[in-house]
Parts: C-alpha cells; sequence; structure tokens
C-alpha cells in the first residue's frame, strides 16, 4: 500500500513539474515584459530561500540594474535588446536584434552594464551613510563584487568582450585571473567559466586578425578608458566597503 502511494505521488510530482516547465517555456517564447517578470520572480523566490527575503530583493534589483545598463547602451549604439530574462545562480541575459558590427561596438554595450552596476554600489553606498542601513552596505559590497567579477577579461564576461576593443591579449591575463579564482573558491560555476574562456581563448586566436577587431588607436583608448576607470572606481569602493564591514 505505501509503495503505491509513494507512486502516485511521484507520478503528481513529474506531472506538475512537467506542468512548471512548460509554462516557463512558453513565457520564454512569449518575450517581452511578462517574460522578464517571471524570470525575475522564480530568481527573486529562489534567493528568498537562499538569503532572506530582503537581500533577495535587493539582489534581483542589483541584477536588474545591470542588465538594463546593457539595454540602454545597446539602444544608444542603434540596436534593440530584449527584456533581461533571469537565471537563477547564473544572473540574468538578454538578446539583440542583431549583431554589433564591431570590438568597439560590442564593447559599449558590454560597458552599459557594469557601469549602471557600479552607479548601484555607489547608491547603496550612500544610502548606508544616509540610514546607517547594514543592509544597504552588504548589498553595496555584493554590486562591487558582481561587477568587479564581471570585468574580469575572459569569456563569457562582460569583461572579455570590454578587453577585445582594447586589446584581445588581455584575455590570457583575464583567463590566469579566473583559474586563480577557482583555485581559491572552488566554485563549480567558476571553474566553468575558466573552462569556457580557454575555449574562447583558442577560437579568438583564429579571429584576432579579422576586420571586426580592426579599430584605431583612439577607439581603443575610449574603450580603455572606461575600463580601467571602471575598475579602479569598483577597486577603491570595494576596499572602502571592506574597511566599513570589519
Amino acid at each position: 500500500m505505501n509503495s503505491w502511494k509513494i507512486i502516485h505521488l511521484g507520478r503528481r510530482m513529474l506531472r506538475k513539474a512537467g506542468i512548471a516547465i512548460l509554462g516557463l517555456l512558453a513565457l520564454v517564447k512569449a518575450g517581452g515584459a511578462l517574460s522578464t517578470a517571471a524570470s525575475m520572480l522564480v530568481s527573486l523566490a529562489v534567493y528568498a530561500l537562499a538569503f532572506g527575503g530582503k537581500f533577495a530583493l535587493g539582489f534581483v534589483l542589483l541584477l536588474l540594474v545591470h542588465e538594463l545598463g546593457h539595454v540602454i547602451a545597446s539602444r544608444i549604439v542603434g540596436l534593440r535588446a530584449s527584456g533581461p530574462t533571469f537565471i537563477p545562480f547564473i544572473g540574468a541575459v538578454i538578446s539583440l536584434n542583431r549583431a554589433p558590427v564591431n570590438a568597439k561596438m560590442t564593447a559599449n554595450i558590454a560597458i552599459g552594464g557594469p557601469a549602471a552596476g557600479t552607479l548601484s554600489a555607489l547608491i547603496c553606498l550612500v544610502f548606508y551613510l544616509w540610514s546607517d542601513s547594514m543592509l544597504m552596505l552588504v548589498l553595496a559590497y555584493t554590486a562591487c563584487l558582481l561587477n568587479l567579477f564581471n570585468l574580469i577579461p575572459c569569456a563569457p564576461l562582460d569583461g572579455e568582450r570590454i578587453a577585445a576593443a582594447v586589446s584581445p591579449r588581455l584575455w590570457w591575463i583575464g583567463s590566469i585571473v579566473i583559474g586563480m579564482v577557482f583555485l581559491y573558491t572552488h566554485n563549480i560555476l567558476v571553474l566553468i567559466v575558466f573552462l569556457f574562456s580557454l575555449f574562447e581563448l583558442w577560437r579568438g586566436e583564429e579571429l584576432r586578425d579579422t576586420g571586426y577587431y580592426q579599430l584605431t588607436a583612439a577607439q581603443r583608448l575610449r574603450v580603455a578608458w572606461w575600463y580601467f576607470g571602471l575598475l579602479s572606481v569598483l577597486g577603491v569602493t570595494t576596499l572602502y566597503v571592506m574597511d566599513l564591514l570589519k
């Protein structure tokens, strides 16, 4: 009798899981605001179970600001981007209506996310200094770390796309850095990023001489100014917030 109850319960769970998967697929195909809202709610629920409701809400909003930075940057360069789709413990992604024509355009879109993310970190820090809210301080620290990590010049992170417009040779540094991060954290997701970066590093050797990467010195300098400027602001802010957290 107990075994039949277990089988019946298993069938019900499989049926509900199937319905849920079909529902998520339908939302993804629906696109637009509906897909963004649904994926945000799913991520919010997952993060709330893991970290608590208040931090989860703040964390999802930080991700949203970062992705909206990409969306705004894509509009500035003349492309249209879909609303972000959130993936728990991965982050969020957008898709473009067409591919950028060169590495400079790609870098401009990639810079939009960390630039907006840096602004969100500074806003959280200001709210902490004004209200003395520990939640705001933790969110500021989280935003700094997220965007610093995302600026590592290796695929599939934003840093890889930005570095390509400065010098694709920076990808070697990025792969070394992400490898060291994995040795320190032993995080499986970091390992996946490391392996992906090695594949793209090998693939990039074949594509480096194509017209896509042929930019003027002035274009490379403008991207470098943004890239190293963001790294500097985030680095200083991170050290300051770490000191406040002690």
